[in-house]
């Protein structure tokens, strides 16, 4: 069926977000257990949103209260790095190429609105989506597939006229799920997880390989 809309990951996909968001956990560590964490620790425990990043940086053994609190910190700490972080090379112009080719664009999130809100009019993405999901604004986040159904529904398209690109299991497995067709990039933060096992439509290695995906089947 052709293509008329394209769902998109944020962090690991559209923006390499990890280096704001090290700072801001680092400190939190610091201040809490007195260790540091590196980039590739957060990289590690990213893509669930902030509850759970912090759960996985404070450890198994750490209470609930003491999350609680660790995530009102890390909030704080945050707001302060959030714009620490870049996009990946041809993100811009890949996402030209799409609305200039009448496709629908969505940003599908599990950072909470307040974060991600900034994060795309700094970088200058904000008026390429035509409809933004956050984390905090539907009762189940990714990896389940309520944010990729009311993405459709908001755009008036159906699973099979829609495409998710992601980068983990939270993006690919809600899409697999509801049979849409998807996009695994090879790049972004992967938690280990072996995408294939997903079925992807492609491995894309960079974000060219997006957008040529996208325009072929729109024409298709």
């Amino acid at each position: 069926m052709t293509l008329k809309a394209v769902l998109f990951d944020l962090d690991g996909t559209l923006v390499d977000s990890v280096p704001g968001i090290h700072q801001a956990v680092d400190q939190v560590l610091q201040a809490r257990q007195g260790r540091t964490c590196t980039v590739e620790d957060v990289r590690r425990w990213v893509g669930n949103g902030p509850r759970v990043l912090m759960q996985r940086a404070l450890g198994e053994d750490s209470s609930e209260a003491d999350q609680r609190a660790a995530l009102v910190d890390f909030e704080a700490a945050y707001a302060e790095t959030v714009f620490n972080g870049q996009l990946y090379p041809g993100v811009t112009e890949g996402l030209t190429r799409l609305r200039a080719a009448g496709l629908q664009l969505a940003c599908l999130t599990n950072k909470p609105w307040p974060f991600t809100q900034p994060i795309l009019h700094h970088l200058g993405l904000a008026d390429f989506f035509a409809t933004v999901i956050c984390g905090d604004q539907v009762d189940q986040p990714k990896p389940h597939p309520e944010s990729l159904a009311l993405a459709c529904e908001r755009l008036v398209v159906s699973i099979e006229e829609t495409v998710m690109v992601g980068d983990s299991i939270n993006d690919l497995a809600p899409a697999q799920a509801l049979n849409m067709p998807r996009v695994a990039v090879t790049y972004g933060y992967h938690q280990g997880e072996d995408l294939t096992r997903f079925q992807p439509d492609l491995m894309a290695d960079d974000f060219t390989d997006v957008v040529s995906f996208a325009l072929q089947r729109q024409h298709q």
